[in-house]
């Protein structure tokens, strides 16, 4: 059973007895870790499955346009993020209906102006990147924005609840609707329109279901004052924190369709889709999990890294091994799953995962910062991200191709780990033994798998893998 944020919130006095309580109320979730990971899992396999499927109905092009225009609705929403969803969660009044309210109310004017926005900046951008077709296509996706704005912020609710397999489930169930639209209408609409199609039908469901998580009575529009400069006061960092969170995640997204065909684009799209899985499950542990929690307690410094450290190191011992044989594997599934178009992806999903590494050590740090209530570490963390990616990607792609640009993801990453590392260090949370341990272990499984795959005929040796990655790209 597990212990609640009253109990886990309440004073520690230096007592052993009460110290090892609140340890056990840590180590102690790894039901809901399970859950999390389980729905994910089932979740990611379905959203894996269905790219297999897209790449086989439809053509690179489309799936590279289509990675361009999630770019761009990513970004509208990230740049404009004032921190609804996380002032509800981190906030001790997010419960209350004022509250709760007039953080809705904040982000229906934000879709709305998004909105607007895409309407007015649809010819600029389809010029600037020299497409066209973007001229329809981003007014035909730019409801998206209407409906966001206008999903309950339920689940944001469930989160501070800690209400996680309900939360986790609806998140699956969705998931699952979405690949569905998608399959069916590429398989009978084999064109852009059928992706365009899929994704307002898979964002106007959830949107509708979102408010029956709560009980849908109590969603009023309110402008309460005092909840607003709460809100933004939380918000500016989170604000920032995003910008920078957008740019250091999506700069490829919105520089690679300027530099390289959109074929290509859409190969790349693949391999990004599997390297980010492993990352986003750690982004869900630490957004369902350890950002509400460390918001509810009053654990700081040395009492609040030895409560999270066991389950911390635990949880990455154990994607260490499952990440270093993805690594060992990744070339050799893309050839088994995908036809000679997208073949190139197999080694550029091996340089990537290796990336994904710092970036699920990263992740844990980032709901750590958050819950500190310290949402600046964050944005220094993704700001030294996109400084790295920035510079790298424009001076190693021209020169050696788009294998070696990749490299720039992994140092990228690494990067916004160490700022992370020094921003923890600040608040009296130490876990760099731990990291470094871990860290060497995830690199001799790694050819430890390799090796041991060669030797079984699965795939190529080692220098198979140099030589692969010498080869150049438009």
């Amino acid at each position: 059973m597990e212990s609640s944020p009253t109990d886990i919130g309440a004073a520690t006095p230096p007592t052993s007895r009460r110290w090892l309580r609140q340890m056990a109320g840590w180590t102690g979730h790894f039901g809901s870790v399970s859950w999390i990971a389980a729905t994910y899992a089932i979740q990611q396999v379905v959203r894996l499955a269905s790219s297999i499927l897209l790449a086989w109905l439809l053509a690179p092009a489309l799936l590279g346009t289509m990675l361009l225009i999630n770019a761009l609705r990513t970004g509208g929403e990230l740049l404009t993020d004032v921190g609804v969803g996380q002032s509800i969660v981190n906030n001790r009044r997010g419960e209350e209906s004022d509250f709760f309210n007039t953080a809705w109310t904040v982000q229906i004017v934000r879709g709305l102006l998004l909105f607007a926005a895409a309407l007015a900046l649809t010819a600029p951008i389809a010029h600037a990147y020299g497409k066209p077709e973007l001229l329809y296509l981003l007014p035909a996706a730019a409801p998206i924005f209407l409906l966001t704005g206008l999903t309950s912020p339920s689940r944001f609710l469930l989160q501070k609840r800690l209400e996680v397999r309900k939360l986790a489930s609806f998140d699956l169930a969705m998931a699952i609707f979405g690949s569905a639209i998608q399959i069916i209408l590429a398989y009978f609409m084999p064109t852009i329109w059928a992706l365009i199609i899929a994704l307002l039908i898979s964002m106007a469901v959830p949107a509708i279901a979102s408010f029956f998580l709560v009980d849908w009575r109590m969603h009023r529009l309110r402008w309460e004052r005092t909840a607003l400069r709460d809100i933004v006061h939380f918000g500016k960092w989170v604000f920032l924190s995003s910008l920078i969170y957008y740019l250091a995640m999506n700069f490829d997204r919105l520089y690679l369709p300027s530099a390289i065909p959109l074929a290509l684009l859409g190969i790349y799209g693949i391999a990004r889709t599997f390297a980010d899985a492993a990352a986003e499950l750690f982004q869900r542990v630490g957004s369902f999990l350890v950002f509400p929690k460390i918001s509810a307690t009053n654990l700081r410094g040395h009492d609040l890294r030895e409560a999270i450290g066991p389950m911390r190191l635990a949880l990455l011992g154990f994607v260490a091994v499952g990440l270093a044989l993805a690594i060992a594997l990744a070339d050799r599934f893309i050839y088994l799953v995908y036809d000679a178009r997208y073949h190139d992806a197999g080694i550029l999903l091996t340089v990537l995962l290796a990336g994904s590494w710092f970036a699920i050590l990263a992740a844990m740090s980032d709901a750590i910062m958050m819950g500190l209530g310290k949402p600046s570490g964050v944005a220094f963390g993704n700001g030294a991200k996109l400084a790295v990616v920035a510079i790298a990607l424009p001076v190693l792609l021209p020169r050696y191709g788009l294998n070696a640009a990749m490299l720039a993801f992994v140092a990228a990453e690494a990067v916004r780990y160490c700022i992370l590392v020094w921003r923890k260090r600040a608040a009296g949370i130490n876990f760099v033994r731990q990291d470094i341990g871990l860290t060497l272990l995830f690199i001799a499984l790694i050819f430890l798998f390799r090796e041991a795959s060669y030797l079984a005929g699965l795939t190529g040796s080692i220098g198979d893998w140099l030589i692969e990655g010498q080869r150049m790209h438009g």
